[in-house]
């Protein structure tokens, strides 16, 4: 769950479990299914991060030997530490309000630790958690409310109208694709001739280029719409407007300072509440969908799609979950019913993306699923290579083409680790023969580091040093890669220091894209870490924040409450 307050104050005494949970090993597996399964509205960080979710880091901290210090040690930079074996600062959060806590479990008839939980989490009424632990499709706001939505599906019906071919340029991890193989299934369904275009990230790099906009001119677009990307590429949408070839922005990412001249902009940084709880790209891409099949039916288009829209849900849990925006709000709503078509579908794509990742229960597909089994292979191919193969994956109706490229998508993501765990021992050697870092950023570059692994590493080495930290692949005069952010850090705030020297820049607050010229990586280094030092520096230790004491008791009553969260 992330609708938290803030952080409570440091308690000085050791923080250790109560009744001997850390020498019960079935109790400390029930803890985990319960505080792991109650984290509804957090997130995993899938393909090997090490990151779980923050209910689960809580379990981690209560299952401590009785007597052990509040503080752990450092060990040395090294891959794979796990995240807990790291100094921690262990933190209650805020003390709640015993009574209100009383009033409210009785009202729910839950467990009075089971309020105590949610009041910490800053939930106060009844309704709220209603609408948090069983989210309505229903209640879901309406696709034209988001800002220009209007303006875009205007687009749309007039494309309809002429016969036009419409071009849905994507991008190439999870998210982009998921968001990309939506309005390829919807549009069709709905009368329009569809192609696509997904960046090769070797070859093209992130977003749309103006070269990609001449080619799907060529090949007969006559509307451009945009999935995951879009709205910093101002010179593409130039030459598309150069060419008389209308342009729609769904994208999910920062606004730049400057907006690129389209027909619409679909952002939820734009507005209207939907600010709020920031979708993934795939999430604006439904919107976009919904909004245009309600747009067709209220002009008395006979609209009968198969399989129905709301199918489409399961594309949005992939997405969303894989780029990891918070599951509150619009997006918990789209997700909790999107796992359950996913978990239910009878889709050939999703189907064999399933069997090939060997599923635990692959009836009950949960976030963590998606997270660490089915998204990594989806990204992978854009890792390596072009990503095709795997929105091929995601559209195909043929179950024995379904079947052979998820085998592929495995094989490739098994080399993809592999160049993960090589990558991050080059880059952690670099940083210790540099003395380590030294001040409040890390930015690392090597001859030739492959492209779509940068944005992985860069996390990991970030969560190693608990600074941002920027990684980039040196090939003639450009350096060019990925940037991921720490706790607490705006890391494109940060980057927009240098964004002068930047070729390219975009992104958002935990992650972002770059390439610059190679001799300007000094001076880049220096804005960058200029940048950083305008935002507070990173904890001598990491903070764990701690929601509730639990006996064991405790444990056989709160199990199945807090699994319904």
């Amino acid at each position: 769950m992330s609708a938290g307050r803030g952080r409570g104050s440091p308690r000085p005494q050791d923080i250790a479990a109560r009744g001997g949970l850390g020498g019960a090993p079935a109790a400390r597996a029930l803890q985990a299914a319960a505080l792991g399964r109650a984290c509804g509205g957090g997130q995993t960080r899938g393909e090997g991060s090490g990151k779980a979710f923050r209910a689960f880091r809580a379990f981690r901290a209560l299952e401590a030997p009785a007597g052990r210090a509040g503080r752990r040690a450092l060990p040395g930079l090294r891959p794979g530490t796990p995240a807990g074996e790291r100094g921690m600062i262990w933190k209650y959060r805020e003390e709640v309000d015993r009574a209100a806590a009383r009033e409210l479990a009785g009202s729910l008839g839950k467990p009075v630790k089971y309020a105590q939980f949610l009041l910490g989490r800053g939930f106060r009424s009844r309704e709220e958690i209603r609408e948090f632990v069983a989210p309505e499709l229903r209640r879901l706001p309406l696709p034209e409310t988001m800002p220009n939505m209007r303006k875009a599906v205007e687009c749309f019906l007039a494309a309809r109208e002429r016969g036009d071919t419409v071009a849905v340029a994507g991008d190439y991890d999870a998210d982009g694709l998921t968001a990309t193989a939506i309005l390829v299934r919807v549009l069709g369904a709905l009368g329009y001739k569809v192609i696509t275009r997904i960046p090769n990230r070797l070859r093209d790099g992130y977003g749309l280029s103006a070269k990609a906009v001449e080619g799907l001119h060529a090949k007969g677009a006559r509307l451009l719409v945009t999935v995951d990307c879009g709205v910093s590429d101002l010179e593409a949408v130039v030459a598309a407007n150069r060419l008389g070839l209308p342009v729609v922005v769904t994208d999910h990412h920062r606004l730049p300072p400057q907006l690129p001249p389209a027909a619409a902009i679909v952002n939820p940084h734009l507005g209207g509440g939907w600010e709020r709880s920031p979708m993934a790209g795939v999430g604006v891409a439904f919107m976009l969908a919904w909004a245009v099949q309600r747009a067709l039916r209220f002009k008395g288009v006979q609209v009968d799609m198969n399989p129905p829209l709301v199918e489409n849900l399961a594309l949005v849990a992939l997405g969303t979950v894989a780029d990891m925006a918070p599951l509150t709000g619009v997006n918990r709503t789209l997700v909790r019913h999107g796992l359950r078509y996913l978990s239910n579908t009878s889709w050939p794509s999703l189907s064999a993306l399933k069997s090939s990742s060997r599923l635990d229960d692959p009836g009950s597909v949960s976030a963590r699923d998606v997270g660490f089994k089915l998204a990594p292979k989806l990204n992978a191919a854009g890792r390596l290579g072009s990503a095709e193969p795997a929105l091929e994956l995601l559209v195909t109706e043929d179950p024995l083409r379904a079947r052979a490229l998820a085998e592929s998508l495995e094989s490739i993501n098994r080399d993809r680790y592999e160049g993960q765990k090589k990558l991050l021992a080059l880059a952690l050697s670099q940083l210790e023969a540099s003395g380590g870092p030294e001040g409040r950023t890390v930015v690392l570059a090597g001859e030739s580091w492959p492209k779509g692994l940068l944005g992985l590493v860069a996390s990991r080495v970030a969560e190693v040093t608990r600074r941002p930290t920027v990684l980039l692949s040196l090939e003639g005069s450009v350096a060019a890669g990925s940037g991921r952010g720490a706790p607490g850090f705006d890391l494109l705030s940060a980057l927009r220091e240098a964004r002068d020297l930047c070729r390219t820049l975009g992104g958002h607050s935990e992650a972002a894209g770059l390439s610059l010229d190679r001799d300007k990586l000094p001076a880049f280094k220096e804005a960058f870490e200029r940048g950083a030092s305008r935002q507070p520096g990173p904890p001598d230790d990491a903070e764990l924040e701690i929601d509730l004491e639990l006996d064991l008791d405790d444990l056989q009553t709160l199990a199945g409450a807090l699994a319904d969260l």
